[in-house]
């Protein structure tokens, strides 16, 4: 705050001696002037502003303390918010009920059909799956590429578009062996472990035709290869050539007496004559139909190296594909099924459930931490408002004195002006110079103190008010405690239950 202006700063501030001469040279102001002159109105203009800005800073500063005097009222709306925050829980669960009532349900159903189902096949150990199958699945596409890799090499050869026309056969080749023969023998396998005698002897069965299936198809895919151009089999004109070039054998050296068919030349093997007869033609799109007649003619008729390698890693793609796929599961077959599906509903259940009790824990916390930032306890709230209270009285009294040396100041620096005018003037002074200066201003009251609280009284309301902020609390928590118990009773599930689903 600024200090207090002097009489002689006032003086020399507004020049009052030298202007107080030189009006008096003048004979101003007049003698019958009735008021303070032109000079003195200004100087008094000055100290009323400057004490006019004073006060209204101390009322500024009053009125902010004066509302922290105020006794903490006994209930700040405090049972509005407990009302307000146990209607949002029970709101929050009535929106979520179905949901979690049908969650329920179905969680319940499959507790029941997984018990049903251990019993019904006596089963007594948990169901061994993967949790996750990611690295399952990862594996079977790894094996889909690497099968699909070498099989492009071998293609690629004998196909005109090269490795990119070879990868695209080989691309359903591997889709066949890991994708659909790997989880036959795999789902096959699976009803090997079955209790029913009838069961396994049929998965036995079954899993022998599909091996044999795959053995078949593995050749298949070895002559197609062959099949393909420029290899094999040979057209029926260069079978000729070759046959021409045999030495011709005389009939009477036949060991039986001699044939129809040494009269015309060299009797061929019947293992060479395949080639001859199951060639359909040079194009790529011949090869199918020359492949099924090489296999029907020769199934494990192959011809070279790459054929045989073929065959082999299809069926070992196939058998690891079908040992993956066969981890993927519980080997009892279904048990795996119901058992995920069990856990799957209970998780989301769970789930749901978890989601739903942490939002009745924030609005349970947000409502108590509201109650406890709204309250005020009087005993505290005595002591802020008499530390507040010392404040305004200091303020007070400063105000006060602030306007006793100002308007002392501004009355010494009139004084010096009329004396200097007094001296320099002729006529007689003003009339209204016989009296000093005084200054009108009006100084607020002093703070009332007995508006603040007694200590008694303090703490007896202190008593009441953590009474009544307990009672808050307890029933917030009661309006709490029931929502939760009534999730719970919802999502409640009985792992016991040996109900036969309908």
């Amino acid at each position: 705050m600024a200090p207090t202006p002097t009489a002689s700063s006032l003086v020399e501030r507004f020049r009052l001696k030298e202007r107080g001469r030189e009006r008096g040279h003048e004979g101003q102001p007049h003698t019958s002037q009735p008021t303070l002159d032109n000079v003195e109105t200004e100087v008094v203009a000055y100290c009323d502003d400057l004490y006019a800005k004073r006060r209204n800073e101390y009322h500024r500063h009053r009125s902010a303390l004066e509302e922290r005097l105020r006794p903490p009222p006994a209930n700040r709306g405090a049972d509005p918010l407990v009302e307000k925050a146990c209607k949002e829980m029970k709101d929050a669960v009535a929106e979520e009920r179905p949901d979690l009532a049908g969650l329920a349900r179905e969680a319940q159903h499959a507790i029941g059909e997984v018990n049903r189902f251990r019993r019904d096949e006596a089963r007594t150990a948990d169901a061994d799956f993967p949790e996750s199958r990611a690295w399952h699945w990862g594996l079977l596409v790894a094996l889909i590429v690497v099968e699909t890799l070498v099989n492009g090499l071998f293609f690629g050869a004998n196909v005109e578009g090269g490795l990119l026309a070879g990868t695209s056969y080989a691309v359903l080749i591997s889709v066949v062996n890991v994708g659909v023969l790997g989880w036959l023998i795999a789902a096959l396998a699976r009803l090997i472990h079955h209790r029913d005698p009838r069961r396994r002897v049929g998965g036995l069965a079954a899993l022998t035709a599909v091996a044999a299936v795959a053995v078949f198809w593995n050749l298949f895919v070895a002559h197609y290869r062959e099949a393909l151009p420029p290899d094999y089999p040979v057209p029926p004109d260069t079978t000729v050539v070759a046959q021409s070039a045999v030495p011709q054998v005389p009939p009477e050296s036949s060991p039986v007496g001699g044939s129809p068919a040494g009269q015309t030349g060299a009797q061929v093997p019947p293992g060479d004559s395949v080639p001859e007869t199951c060639w359909r033609g040079p194009d790529e799109t011949h090869a199918d139909q020359e492949a099924l007649c090489l296999f029907r003619a020769s199934p494990f008729g192959l011809t070279g190296f790459y054929s045989w390698m073929l065959l082999l890693i299809g069926l070992a793609m196939c058998a690891a594909a079908a040992m993956d796929w066969f981890k993927t599961d519980d080997p009892y077959p279904g048990y795996g099924k119901r058992e995920r599906r069990r856990r799957n509903t209970e998780e989301r259940l769970l789930d749901d459930r978890r989601e739903l009790l942490g939002h009745l824990n924030g609005l349970h916390d947000e409502a108590a931490r509201k109650l406890r930032s709204d309250f005020r306890d009087p005993v505290e709230a005595r002591q802020l408002a008499l530390g507040d209270f010392n404040k305004l009285d200091a303020r007070h009294t400063d105000l006060v004195g602030f306007a006793h040396d100002l308007e002392k100041s501004c009355r010494g620096a009139l004084d010096m002006y009329r004396t200097a005018n007094r001296e320099a003037r002729t006529l007689p002074e003003p009339q209204i110079w016989q009296t000093s200066w005084a200054a009108d201003w009006d100084l607020p009251e002093a703070p009332d103190g007995s508006r603040l609280m007694s200590e008694a009284e303090a703490e007896e309301r202190s008593r009441l008010m953590h009474e009544a902020l307990e009672q808050r609390e307890r029933k917030l928590r009661d309006c709490h405690d029931e929502c939760r118990e009534l999730v719970n009773e919802i999502t409640r599930l009985d792992p016991h239950d040996k109900a036969v689903p309908t």
